[in-house]
């Protein structure tokens, strides 16, 4: 029965890992040493825990554009595609506009942003994006401006005829926002837009220096995609490096010529550009949490468990909180299993005790499953079975003490050896009888074997043989009884003797009536022994009728006053966890067994 037991339980964990293929033909290992989801969650999700980039004091954009057109479709690509668009500047009158070829639109830029700060960071202390807030400088010119038709507008104007180019100089002081995703360690996407003020020198007469006394101004608005590689991820204060793609578009609307120089009155610029990045940052890094889901998808559920509760205390306004929840939760649901395949293994290896160990701490872990609490009882009632039959065995070799002590263990986790602890401890009494009568204690040998025979009243035979032993062996030493317990047990041995025989012989006769006469001495004696134990156990029982009543919630020390010390005290984890106790109290053909949680009586039993 015991060996079907544990096959059949086993079965229930131990499941093939092996999928099979046409009718069984072709078979694949399909245990892996991964939680499922392990490569999903290494692509997509291996940073759903880290902290967010709170802080970044500077980012510095290099980069060449085009201000090319941005009207039209892509299917119409020609040579012309990339010339400005002629319809971005507007005049005062009809004259002949800027011919920009395609070198002449083609400048740089630097930009620089500055104390970008992740608002919903510190607003609700939580951040799904980076998310960044800061403030923009940004300037930029043409490499090879194009000059201004300026013999067709002096028939117009005779004040537009300076030989000059259109070289606008823009500077631009701009509201930024950068919106930034992290899949992986060393680099991340960067998604940037800005909005803001511009101004702009737009002649020169050189090609080096502006002419002051005509600008523009306007407003500009950008967006930028680009990715960072971070140079070094393990650092409190880090630096990336990347590239961006970048487009504007500034409307110079408001033209200030006092001189009356251009027939210009505004200007729209739209550039594209490829921009090189270096910044600065705060945050970033991964936190426990991230950590935790490692064990977890390596299948350590304990300490995945124990680190992610420590991730929900130090970041309790984490944006993936719920996630870390989600995890906890499968992780309290797989660990009892896991430690359930743990105790089997260990049982297949004949550990038994280490066994028992993980049964319990797994039973320990269970908070809502009702399925794996039956299998864990039923592999624990299992162990209970095989050391109680291995305590019949050493009973029946004469070791009562080690038969007694392994029930006793078995008592701590089982009903069903704190239902034979009576009987086990009427053995180990028995035997220590024979050792007090093996030396001729005879006195203490009998009780002994009266208290043996209140906790097991089938002992009464072996205790007969033995007594009638003790009978002959007090014969013998009866005529040196001169006490009065000696003198009775002497009596009692010799009649119960000569009742199991049928005679004792006529020296052990005179030798009886001898002790008969010495007991009359002590009649007097015996008489106020008796009146004294009747009188101290009438005081006894009023006292205990003015005690409170034995309840639950009463401390050790209550118990201890109301009861006195129990027959057997078992302490749990064989003898060091003090705060679970079960104490025995042996009365009549019943016993009673408190046990205490906590030093507080928890529950009353009576067997």
């Amino acid at each position: 029965m015991v060996a079907f037991t544990s096959y059949y339980s086993a079965q229930e964990i131990n499941k093939d890992d092996k999928k099979k293929y046409f009718f069984g033909l072709l078979k694949f290992d399909n245990k892996s040493p991964y939680e499922d989801g392990f490569w999903i969650n290494k692509w997509f999700y291996s940073r759903e825990f880290a902290a967010p980039i709170n802080f970044m004091p500077i980012e510095i954009r290099y980069g060449v554009g085009a201000t090319g057109k941005s009207k039209g479709s892509v299917y119409s690509f020609n040579p012309d595609s990339f010339k400005d668009d002629p319809g971005k500047i507007r005049y005062d009158s009809d004259v002949t506009a800027i011919s920009q070829e395609t070198k002449n639109i083609w400048g740089s830029s630097l930009e620089i942003d500055v104390g970008l700060l992740n608002i919903p960071y510190y607003l609700v202390g939580t951040s799904w994006l980076n998310v960044m807030t800061g403030v923009t400088y940004r300037t930029s010119t043409l490499f090879s401006p194009a000059k201004v038709p300026h013999g067709d507008w002096t028939n117009t104007n005779p004040s537009w005829s300076d030989t000059a180019f259109f070289s606008p100089k823009v500077t631009e002081y701009l509201a930024t926002t950068h919106f930034q995703y992290q899949p992986f360690n060393n680099w991340y996407l960067n998604f940037r837009y800005s909005y803001g003020l511009a101004s702009a020198l737009f002649y020169t007469l050189d090609k080096e220096e502006w002419d002051d006394n005509l600008s523009g101004s306007g407003t500009s608005s950008a967006g930028s995609l680009g990715i960072r590689f971070i140079l070094d991820p393990g650092k409190k204060s880090r630096f990336s490096v990347g590239l961006d793609f970048r487009y504007s578009y500034s409307k110079i609307h408001t033209i200030n010529d006092p001189l009356d120089k251009t027939p210009i009155n505004r200007f729209d610029l739209s550039n594209y550009g490829l921009y090189l990045t270096l910044s600065s940052f705060y945050g970033g890094k991964k936190t426990s949490g991230d950590k935790a889901k490692t064990y977890y998808y390596r299948k350590d559920y304990v300490e995945s468990l124990n680190i992610f509760k420590g991730f929900l205390s130090d970041y309790p306004t984490h944006a993936n909180r719920h996630r870390a929840l989600e995890y906890i939760v499968d992780c309290e649901y797989k660990i009892p299993y896991q430690i359930l395949e743990q105790g089997i293994l260990l049982e297949k290896k004949g550990k038994t005790q280490n066994a028992l160990v993980k049964y319990q701490f797994a039973l320990s872990k269970v908070k809502t499953d009702t399925v794996i609490v039956p299998i864990l009882n039923k592999r624990i009632n299992q162990i209970a079975l095989l050391w109680m039959i291995e305590a019949e065995k050493k009973l029946r070799d004469g070791n009562y003490i080690q038969a007694y002590n392994l029930v006793k263990h078995v008592a701590e986790f089982s009903i069903e050896g704190q239902k034979e602890l009576r009987r086990f401890k009427s053995w180990v009494l028995l035997g220590e009888g024979k050792k007090y009568q093996e030396f001729g204690f005879i006195g203490k040998a009998m009780g002994k074997y009266a208290e043996g025979l209140e906790l097991n009243r089938d002992l009464i035979f072996e205790v007969n043989a033995l007594q009638y032993r003790a009978g002959i062996q007090m014969a013998k030493l009866a005529q040196e009884a001169d006490e009065f317990d000696e003198v009775q047990l002497a009596i009692y041995s010799l009649e119960f003797a000569r009742e199991l025989s049928g005679g004792i012989g006529n020296k052990n006769e005179e030798l009886l009536i001898q002790l008969k006469e010495k007991i009359k001495s002590l009649d007097e004696y015996n008489s106020r022994l008796i009146i004294n134990k009747k009188m101290e156990s009438a005081r006894s029982i009023i006292q205990k009728g003015k005690e409170e009543k034995l309840k639950v919630g009463q401390t050790i020390p209550q118990v201890q006053n109301l009861l006195g010390e129990p027959h057997e005290k078992i302490i749990s984890r064989n003898g060091q966890n003090f705060k679970e106790q079960l104490w025995i109290y042996f009365m009549n053909e019943k016993s009673l067994h408190l046990t205490f949680i906590d030093f507080i009586l928890f529950r009353i039993e009576q067997l």
